[in-house]
């Protein structure tokens, strides 16, 4: 696919967060006269904002990015609209997400880190409740009262232990709800995917069981997403449909159909695949022609030096993590397509993104919070075979080896401030009819905060001020990309404005073309580094040295940022991170 390197933007958007696979059999609809005479009676001023939210996708995991995965919907998405290719996020999920949903920062928001993270000196502080708190308005709450109907299907994970009183999505806004609170589940069912794992489903306020077991996720999500939008697209109301995968989360599991498409496919090696996507991403116009492939960081074992044997169940790993996004891609197909059936969708804004940048860098056996041979016993429930990778009764994910050729050309992992755990595709498609014949690369900053006022600017709705519901409530820490995506300004952020933002003591600050971070674990020496990101997106040459002057700006930017949003760093965070890794995100 090609795509213009213009920096020019074209108006309206269309939100599309990561959509989960459809329930069963294709759904096929005939439109009406009363669907379009319904269609034309919509006011283009008040869009419907369909959002799909995919779960620790790679920098290059879609076409669009760069990807050997067949992604053809998401890519007709990006054809017809803007590729932002600066965009960044909080390197892990539940941080994330209270951002997306609220325009402020995750502290703020009341995931100033995940509860299944929190060290004892956080407890109880503010900031730190690990659920969605009331000093946040959500976008589905400012959007109802704009007399929206908004709908949900799929992951929410910012209820804390899973069921917190006044934190479900149905106490947030939405109307319509199906859910899983937790972090994730398996994909197939409804069983926790790592020892002392639990899952909470609901739909609206009522605790139910996960439906019709067997189903694969993106199928579940989808179908259910699919059935909400025809109860409630005859209500003369613009729609806010927020359709939020388990995809690609571990663990990687898929249709075994689509597994077997890849076959041969990653026989090449993870080494290989990342140089494909960098090389597609230079011909797309990501980068200059002329840019070398940077370091990856930190350094995977050669594809060359490992075992034959090895090299099979990496490959068989790769096809699996492939299949998963395949199939999402294909549900995402049917809920435009319906949109297309119904009328609705050139008067839709969709956005595509993920929480954060790719998966965590631990293996599965290492993901519980239990003692060894606890999880070890549950671990041995599953066959994780070569024959039997990615089928219902494996489990399996890729770890740090895997990462480096999600995030292609990008360095680190989810979990970091890198750019890998960081920067996340993000596809828009402006709402009204598109003339274009390839996407737009816009490569100004972007921030996860930025996401919520922008839909908020194109449904006519407002924030409501200093409270709301009785509460004091946090203005935005973002800002609206109405502008910078109708082509009236080419970046919203200006050269000396900092971004900052913390999880687990990793820290960075983006400054223009400057970035200072600072990594504990699971990679990083605790010492703040400085690159230019223009010159150097991989991050392989710290110019701490050579700018000391910058360097000691973007810490005092952070040191601020963290005194005001109210960081608390986690006492024995590094030795706690080594033992229990990322639990459950």
């Amino acid at each position: 696919m090609e795509i213009m390197s213009s920096r020019k933007f074209a108006t309206g958007i269309v939100f599309v967060s990561v959509i989960s696979l459809i329930f069963g059999s294709a759904i096929f609809h005939i439109p009406s006269l009363y669907n379009q005479a319904y269609a034309q009676s919509q006011t283009s001023n008040h869009p419907n904002i369909l959002v799909i939210m995919g779960d620790d996708f790679g920098f290059s995991d879609i076409g669009s990015f760069g990807s050997e995965i067949s992604t053809p919907n998401l890519d007709a998405l990006a054809n017809e609209g803007k590729v932002l290719s600066n965009y960044h996020t909080s390197p892990v999920c539940s941080p994330a997400r209270v951002s997306f949903l609220t325009g402020v920062d995750n502290h703020i928001g009341g995931i100033g880190t995940m509860y299944e993270n929190i060290a004892p000196n956080q407890e109880g502080k503010p900031g730190y409740e690990t659920y969605i708190n009331n000093r946040t308005v959500t976008i589905a709450e400012m959007l109802r009262d704009a007399d929206y109907d908004t709908l949900f299907s799929g992951k929410w994970h910012l209820s804390g232990k899973g069921w917190t009183n006044g934190t479900t999505p149905y106490d947030r806004g939405f109307e319509d709800v199906f859910v899983l609170l937790e972090s994730g589940s398996q994909h197939f069912n409804g069983d926790p995917y790592y020892a002392g794992g639990h899952n909470t489903f609901v739909s609206n306020d009522t605790q139910v069981p996960r439906p019709d077991n067997g189903t694969f996720s993106n199928e579940l999500y989808t179908n259910i997403m699919l059935d909400k939008i025809k109860s409630h697209q005859d209500n003369s109301k613009p729609l806010f449909m927020y359709l939020s995968f388990q995809v690609a989360h571990s663990p990687f599991q898929a249709p075994a159909e689509i597994i077997k498409k890849y076959d041969g496919v990653y026989d090449i090696g993870y080494d290989k695949i990342r140089e494909q996507r960098f090389e597609k991403q230079k011909q797309l116009g990501f980068w200059p022609a002329d840019m070398k492939l940077p370091e990856k960081l930190p350094a995977s074992p050669a594809w060359d030096s490992l075992s034959p044997d090895d090299k099979e169940i990496k490959a068989k790993t790769l096809a699996a993590h492939a299949a998963m996004i395949e199939d999402m891609d294909t549900n995402v197909g049917k809920v435009i397509k319906h949109l297309k059936d119904i009328g609705q969708y050139d008067n839709t804004l969709i956005i595509f993104t993920s929480d954060n940048g790719s998966s965590e860098p631990i293996d599965m056996k290492n993901l519980s919070p239990l003692p060894v041979a606890e999880a070890n016993k549950f671990f041995e429930l599953y066959n994780n075979s070569l024959a039997n990778i990615g089928n219902a009764d494996s489990l399996v994910n890729y770890g740090a080896w895997g990462a480096g050729a999600a995030v292609s050309p990008l360095s680190y992992f989810k979990t970091t401030q890198g750019e890998g755990g960081t920067r996340s595709p993000l596809v828009i498609k402006l709402p009204g009819t598109s003339n274009q014949s390839a996407p737009e690369i816009i490569d100004a900053f972007v921030h996860v905060n930025d996401l919520t006022p922008t839909m908020v600017d194109y449904a006519g709705a407002k924030h409501p001020g200093a409270t709301y519901n009785g509460h004091n409530v946090h203005p935005f820490m973002g800002k609206s990309l109405k502008s910078l995506l109708e082509g009236k300004v080419e970046q919203v952020y200006a050269d000396d404005e900092p971004v900052s933002q913390e999880m687990f003591n990793n820290t960075a600050v983006w400054m223009g073309n400057w970035k200072a971070v600072r990594n504990f674990q699971p990679v990083g020496d605790g010492q703040w580094h400085l690159f230019n990101l223009t010159a150097d997106v991989g991050e392989n040459t710290d110019l701490s040295n050579q700018n000391p002057e910058i360097l000691k700006k973007l810490i005092s930017d952070y040191e601020k940022f963290a005194k005001d949003v109210g960081v608390i760093a986690p006492t024995g965070s590094i030795e706690a991170f080594q033992t229990v890794g990322e639990k459950a995100d």
